[in-house]
């Protein structure tokens, strides 16, 4: 289930407290430990969760930074979205659910982008 949204009047509350300057702080935005970025919100704005909880439904003013694009980026690249894969991942061994296995589940053919099927010890086309 994807988080909500802040509501209109988080966002408004928290781009107040900013200052008009990025909130990002720390290693999670590229950021040295401790250092804040400080960047002016004037190019674009963004609100984060704080919370590191991929899975957090806390949309409190107190869990919501307004960042400057580059960082929100940076946090969501780098940690947001592999984290909400990884508990998929864990959820769906959990759960018993299974990947779809490849229909090439041979380690020695390979298929391209025409379409057909190549035995790589030997080169020869097995299937159009």
């Amino acid at each position: 289930m994807p988080r909500r949204e802040f509501t209109k009047t988080t966002k408004r509350e928290a781009l107040k407290r900013s200052g008009g300057l990025c909130e990002a702080v720390g290693e999670w935005y590229g950021l040295r430990e401790g250092q804040r970025c400080n960047a002016p919100l004037s190019y674009g704005v963004e609100f984060d969760h704080i919370d590191l909880d991929a899975n957090s439904k806390d949309n409190s003013l107190g869990n919501c930074a307004a960042v400057c694009i580059d960082c929100h980026r940076v946090k969501t690249f780098g940690h947001d979205i592999p984290v909400a894969a990884k508990t998929r991942r864990q959820q769906d061994k959990a759960l018993g659910v299974k990947k779809r296995k490849s229909s090439l589940s041979h380690p020695f053919l390979k298929k391209k982008i025409s379409g057909e099927v190549i035995d790589l010890r030997t080169g020869e086309v097995v299937s159009r």
